[in-house]
């Protein structure tokens, strides 16, 4: 049995971000060419979750270019996988469910505007990956199997069946979602075999030159399997799970696919991997990495990866499953927030915490890149203690795009929260305009430049997709139609003090700290009296937070209503 590959778990400097650590094993290789490596099956809808692993991937390059130091990074398209179910919520044409069992490339696209249900799903997740900092070399798996490279592995696999089948005894031993089985099995591998059940296992599936499936589903996954080859004539036999057929080829001319554990071993002796990610799952003792790295080392002669063990991403509480429909997607994202958000929400977490995200929480998430952003760039102490060291590894893999040379002017998420719900009040030219006036006051500058600007427009317009989609109760609004007017001298006299403050142009902090002093000194509750003011704009008891709601809409209207109710109803 090998040696064990190192688990790049990440050991930097205790101030040092986890990426150095990775990029230190990576580097103690000391391999002629590094390799990154990644892949997902395009089964439907690709969720975030699979972005922690892309980013774990895009971050590692980065680390190693800022060492001077080249590497690849290639995304596999897991297309040549069997199409196992509908997911729920894909809507398909009626009589979808006969091209279960066939390869995600083979299966149509349902919606019409691609070659294949595989690129459909995979493209929806490609396109997004520009905009999210990552540009991986996309290599699609049907096509891979056309090359020679991976009949070559296959060859291998048949010339060394027996020491396959005696790895893979050792680490399974029930049915897998493929259809295969545990056991050494018997047979030969000198050149050539028979299969004959579970005990002459091969991991050599086909597609069935008449019916084109690569599996059946019954109740469990049942895979058509080569049934005999000759190396020597360069031929194989197989029997179709489907439709019956029993068929025979050439190697170099049937299309051949490797079960998964084995086609995972393949690829990385093929591609000469030097680290790839993998969830907790996977990296367990005596799990499908501990099995792929050793059937990569005997049967395929190269040492296997580095491993990075990383928690799941999950949907709140929920694990995202895209054939239960469980899912959140980057383009869904990036309608709502920036880029840049998603690789700080992934990248913050240190490799073995788990993550769990919800839409609602998308304020929080934005409001920590930009502090983490203006950390880096020196204007606050760092958050959370955190050392120089790490705040600037963090955020040079976060940002996307090319760097700012000085702190960039951003609109505070939650302020754009409020700007939007407002411009059926003020008008898109005000929001717009209100808006620059507010960053540009909290950043001290005159003027915004042109990518400051559009950063800002885009994230008014994420905003009010947010807000009309995933905004809680709490953060949404609307003016009433007619205010109440305050019953007691001690919530006139608060609605007076308001007045005075908006007059008087205070900062949000500043203004939020007057307010609160004012309840207390006329003995009212905070709650009380901020209900007072939530009341007349309003018309609700509760609302979002007060001072960066009053500087949010036009201060003159804000004065006339304020005034108004103060003013005896028949005035």
């Amino acid at each position: 049995m090998p040696a064990p590959n190192p688990t790049a778990s990440a050991t930097p400097a205790p101030d040092e971000h986890w990426v150095a650590g990775v990029a230190n094993e990576i580097l103690r290789r000391n391999d002629e060419r590094i390799v990154i490596h990644t892949g997902k099956t395009p089964s439907g809808p690709i969720h975030i979750g699979a972005e922690r692993e892309q980013f774990i991937c895009s971050a590692v390059q980065r680390e190693l270019r800022r060492r001077g130091y080249d590497s690849t990074f290639n995304f596999i398209i897991d297309s040549f996988d069997p199409l196992k179910s509908i997911p729920a919520g894909v809507q398909v044409p009626k009589g979808f469910e006969d091209h279960i069992g066939s390869p995600l490339s083979d299966v149509p696209d349902p919606f019409g505007c691609h070659e294949s249900y595989a690129v459909h799903f995979a493209q929806e997740f490609v396109d997004c990956q520009g905009r999210l900092g990552l540009s991986p070399n996309v290599i699609y798996s049907h096509k891979l199997y056309e090359t020679d490279a991976m009949k070559d592995a296959i060859r291998t696999v048949l010339r060394k069946i027996d020491e396959l089948r005696e790895i893979r005894g050792k680490y399974i031993r029930v049915q897998e979602e493929d259809g295969s089985e545990g056991g050494t099995g018997s047979g030969s591998g000198s050149g050539s075999g028979s299969w004959s059940g579970s005990m002459g296992w091969n991991p050599v599936m086909v597609v069935c030159e008449r019916c084109g499936k690569i599996a059946c589903r019954r109740k469990d996954v049942e895979p058509n399997r080569i049934t005999s080859w000759d190396l020597a004539r360069d031929e194989a036999t197989f029997a179709c799970t489907s439709c019956g057929c029993e068929g025979k080829g050439k190697i170099r001319d049937l299309r051949l696919k490797l079960s998964w554990r084995v086609d995972w071993a393949a690829k990385w002796a093929v591609f000469r991997v030097t680290c790839e990610p993998a969830g907790k799952d996977h990296c367990v003792r005596d799990g499908a990495y501990d099995m792929g790295l050793e059937v990569c080392d005997r049967i395929f002669g190269y040492r296997g990866p580095i491993r990075v063990p990383y928690e799941w991403l999950t949907l709140g509480e929920h694990a995202m499953k895209t054939h239960k429909g469980i899912t959140f997607t980057p383009r869904e994202w990036l309608k709502i927030a920036p880029p840049e958000s998603m690789r700080y929400l992934i990248l913050s977490a240190d490799l073995m915490r788990h993550i769990a995200f919800l839409p609602e929480r998308v304020p929080d998430i934005v409001d920590g890149f930009d502090r983490l952003e203006r950390a880096y760039f020196g204007s606050e102490e760092p958050p959370g203690g955190a050392s120089r060291a790490f705040v600037n590894r963090l955020y040079e893999i976060c940002s996307v795009g090319e760097p700012f040379e000085e702190l960039p002017v951003r609109l505070p998420y939650r302020f754009a929260v409020y700007m939007v719900q407002l411009e059926s009040l003020l008008g898109r030219d005000k929001v717009l305009s209100k808006s620059i006036g507010y960053a540009l006051k909290l950043y001290d500058r005159e003027a915004l430049t042109d990518r400051e600007h559009r950063d800002l427009e885009e994230r008014l317009s994420m905003a009010k997709n947010w807000v009309l989609t995933y905004a809680p109760q709490n953060l949404k609004f609307q003016i009433a139609e007619t205010p109440y007017r305050p019953s007691s001298e001690a919530e006139k006299s608060f609605v007076r003090s308001i007045i005075d403050m908006l007059g008087r142009d205070l900062k949000e902090e500043d203004l939020q700290n007057e307010i609160f002093s004012a309840a207390r000194s006329l003995g009212l509750g905070v709650g009380e009296a901020f209900s007072v003011i939530y009341r007349i704009l309003l018309g609700s008891e509760r609302g979002p937070r007060l001072a960066p709601l009053l500087i949010a809409l036009d201060r003159d209207w804000t004065i006339r209503r304020l005034n108004s109710v103060l003013q005896p109803p028949d005035a």
